[in-house]
């Protein structure tokens, strides 16, 4: 007898029984995830996406061959599905355990059923599991692909918005620039700002930029290697360069390795740094009367 045939209490009971089986597994489901019920995912959205899964493992089952479908395509309809579920389970904050709930709550209902259908045929019986197991099996490895790749995409995601966020330039005044940096600083943080910054200097024909490291808490060679480029890029365009917040440490570390800076102004302060900005273009900040009662 052929594993396809061996398969036929299977295909039997998800023919006849299909929809106590999607009855149990909605119900599997719901009790596994019933703390993120109501907000997080919409329960009758949910019931249609199981009913079309169901259908295609019961499709997939009628079509299961002597060898197995363990290496069926990515492509495959029944995969396409199980993907864009798992994506969407992703983007809305699950847990990879919580989502592979999902696929392995299916496999002990199905599981669950083919031992209350008793069977007499052990050897059938344990063909129809291993078909169980090897098709659940390769969903579960679908899903966990699916949701990394997904997580991946949103965390890069996330990580250039707060690259975005944590190198802002600054329009102090016409001509005059203002770049903050905070935090630590690496390759990837040095090439954006310095990208935002050029580009802010070319929009706005800066003539002075005020560069404040005050908020770098480690000042070491690679941040005055990076902060050197992107000074030497800026004077480039044109713009003289005021540094403010330079600390002990950070003067140290440029001394050490031979930087002198005699085109960069330096201040001890922001604000004294800001008033230098302003007086190389001809301002300066002036006390104003007090209003008088």
């Amino acid at each position: 007898m052929s594993t396809h045939k061996h398969l036929a209490a299977l295909n039997l009971l998800l023919s006849t029984q299909r929809t106590e089986i999607l009855e149990i597994w909605t119900a599997e489901i719901l009790r596994s995830w019933s703390k993120r019920l109501p907000n997080t995912f919409n329960v009758s959205e949910m019931r249609a996406h199981t009913a079309q899964l169901l259908e295609q493992v019961a499709q997939i089952f009628t079509d299961y061959p002597a060898q197995g479908l363990w290496n069926f395509p990515e492509t495959h309809p029944l995969a396409l599905i199980m993907s864009e579920f798992s994506a969407s389970r992703a983007v809305a904050g699950f847990t990879p355990t919580e989502t592979a709930q999902y696929v392995m709550s299916l496999k002990s209902v199905l599981t669950l059923t083919l031992i209350r259908a008793e069977i007499k045929s052990a050897t059938e019986l344990e063909i129809n599991l291993s078909a169980v197991e090897d098709v659940i099996g390769r969903l579960t490895l679908i899903t966990f692909s699916a949701f990394v790749a997904t997580r991946e995409r949103i965390i890069l995601g996330q990580s250039a918005s707060l690259i975005d966020l944590s190198t802002p330039v600054i329009r102090l005044w016409d001509r005059v620039l203002l770049l903050p940096l905070v935090g630590v600083i690496d390759t990837a943080r040095a090439r954006k700002f310095t990208e935002n910054l050029l580009e802010a200097i070319t929009r706005y024909e800066a003539s002075v930029t005020v560069i404040d490291v005050t908020g770098v808490p480690v000042f070491d060679t690679a941040v005055a290697r990076h902060l050197m480029k992107t000074v030497d890029a800026a004077q480039l365009l044109g713009t003289r360069v005021v540094m403010t917040g330079l600390n002990p440490e950070g003067a140290l570390t440029l001394t050490k390795l031979g930087i002198t800076m005699p085109n960069v102004i330096t201040r001890a302060t922001l604000r004294t740094g800001v008033a230098e900005a302003l007086a190389l273009i001809g301002r300066r900040i002036v006390a104003t009367p007090s209003s008088q009662p």
